[in-house]
């Protein structure tokens, strides 16, 4: 695949999609973890989950926006099979980090 080809969106988007997965492990690990948390964030929509979705939505757009800024507005260079490392070590990640909580916490 030439790497010219994904756009700065793809590309911002895309790392964007990594830290979020890992972000949404820890997210959860930490309610797990809190009460006070899980009561906060039901507060806040009236329902946690809800919440925790819109926290972790908010935070891909804002992210990838971010993202797509960097170079004076020319976004990140990667290429594409890097990219594609670095997304699937994400979602990996945040696999891990829940499945390793709920083993060893539970």
């Amino acid at each position: 695949m030439d790497d010219t080809t994904l756009s700065k969106y793809t590309i911002s988007f895309g790392l964007s999609l990594a830290l979020c997965s890992v972000l949404n492990a820890l997210l959860v690990v930490l309610k797990e973890t809190s009460r006070t948390v899980v009561a906060e964030l039901q507060k806040t929509t009236g329902h946690q989950w809800v919440t925790h979705v819109a926290i972790v939505l908010v935070l891909f757009a804002l992210l990838g926006w971010l993202f797509s800024l960097a170079n004076h507005g020319q976004g990140l260079k990667l290429p594409a099979g890097r990219l594609t490392g670095i997304v699937v070590a994400g979602v990996v990640a945040g696999g891990l980090i829940i499945t390793a909580f709920y083993l060893f916490a539970g």
